[in-house]
């Protein structure tokens, strides 16, 4: 059976012929043990405001090997977690062959790291897919520009994507550092502490047992204001029960700095449409702002496109940030957009590598153009010249610098500018 393991550090799903929710990214290092999500007596995400120190929720975003404090359960940096979190989710979910699909800010290094993970977690990795890319794949209205938001829990990433010659390209990522579910909750909870305030002279947020009753009803609290326009929350402390109320234009005006700053970076270019993920987020409640602004809120998990099924535990693992989009170009039909193989050159062919890796973007081999800027090595749309900067010898193959054909997972640098690429093989 077909599965894929979505990845993102507020919300892990699983999909095949239905979607598990697998919770949130937060890891509770309690003495020597590493809890996750998978029991709700002991769930970390209900002991974040309880026991802040021993909540790690940043793994799955940095994906590296960053320390963390010092601890009982021998967990020594990220990595350690996104290790155990793995091992804990193939021994209930059986992930002997899994498809990652994985956010737009990874890059090679992270890409490189999750793989090595997962293989010595025993989990059976046939290829992974940007998440924008297949996102979007199938929902594309015709050729042209693209824009993917995945609001994530500590930052918003953003996709720029092409649809062109029927498929559909990650082309570009930027990262808002500014806007993530976290810091959005920071912000509902200060609201929600001036209200209790304000109308019952008690604050919520000093202390601990409160602060989390209340984080806890975040969700049910945007349900309320979606639905009846207003909703009552109410808290325990000491046997005494707190009550306030707010409404629909407060919690907006709560939310409404955070919505801005995505559509404000959503209309800077030109785009055909522009799809949000909120991960979960309001997924019942969604903000007001957003839903008046004509953009596409993402509300569930696409269908696993024909590209995937077909993958074998027998192939390579490659990272696909290129799928079919069943769009047609300008005066062509659908249906001509659907069967037409784009075009490729015969290094394409000979190589069997299918695409450049850098910073996360992956540029078809016929479209790949490596250049120097700032000292940097970079690819981007263009001219392709990779085969002519390996014989001239200003590309070199840094695992076999002997060796002037591209093969899959060879990584590239140059004398010329700082950086290494990445060679990759995309299965269609």
């Amino acid at each position: 059976m077909q599965k894929l393991f979505h990845i993102n550090d507020n919300r892990l799903q699983l999909q095949s012929d239905r979607v598990v929710d697998l919770g949130q990214g937060y890891a509770w290092l309690k003495g020597d043990q590493v809890l996750f999500d998978e029991r709700d007596d002991m769930s970390p995400v209900r002991a974040c405001r309880l026991t802040p120190q021993e909540i790690n929720n940043r793994y799955w975003q940095l994906c590296d090997q960053s320390a963390i404090p010092a601890n009982d359960a021998g967990m020594r940096h990220t990595a350690d977690l996104i290790w155990k979190h793995l091992t804990t989710l193939h021994q209930a979910h059986d992930l002997d062959e899994v498809t990652l699909v994985v956010p737009s800010h990874y890059h090679e290094t992270n890409l490189q790291l999750l793989l090595g993970i997962a293989q010595s977690c025993g989990v059976g990795v046939k290829a992974m897919v940007n998440k924008a890319v297949l996102a979007l794949c199938g929902k594309t209205d015709g050729p042209g520009m693209y824009r993917h938001i995945d609001v994530q829990l500590h930052q918003t990433v953003i996709s720029h994507l092409q649809a062109v010659d029927g498929n559909l390209l990650l082309t570009s990522v930027d990262v808002i550092s500014d806007v993530g579910m976290h810091l959005i909750q920071e912000a509902l909870l200060q609201g929600l502490q001036t209200r209790f305030i304000q109308s019952d002279r008690f604050d919520p947020l000093h202390n601990a047992q409160t602060e989390q009753q209340l984080f806890d009803q975040l969700a049910d609290i945007a349900i309320q204001v979606g639905g009846a326009g207003k909703a009552n929350v109410a808290l325990d402390h000491q046997g005494q029960l707190h009550a306030t109320s707010i409404e629909a234009q407060e919690w907006d005006a709560l939310l409404a700095p955070f919505m801005q700053r995505v559509l404000t970076v959503a209309s800077q270019a030109d785009a055909v449409s522009v799809f949000v993920d909120l991960n979960g987020m309001f997924e019942h409640a969604v903000p007001t702002m957003l839903l008046e602004s004509g953009v596409r809120v993402v509300k569930k998990l696409p269908a696993i496109p024909r590209a995937l099924q077909s993958l074998t535990r027998d192939d390579e693992p490659s990272y696909l940030a290129e799928l079919p989009c069943r769009v047609a170009d300008a005066g062509t039909s659908s249906s001509a957009a659907d069967t037409r193989a784009p075009s490729r050159d015969v290094t394409h062919e000979a190589t069997d590598v299918t695409h450049i890796l850098s910073a996360g973007c992956a540029i078809p081999m016929h479209r790949a153009h490596v250049a120097a800027k700032s000292n940097a090595l970079i690819v981007r749309q263009g001219e392709p010249n990779v085969a002519q900067l390996l014989a001239q010898g200003s590309l070199s193959i840094l695992n076999d610098e002997a060796r002037k054909e591209l093969r899959p997972n060879d990584r590239l640098g140059s004398n010329l500018a700082d950086g290494v690429l990445t060679a990759i093989r995309v299965l269609e």
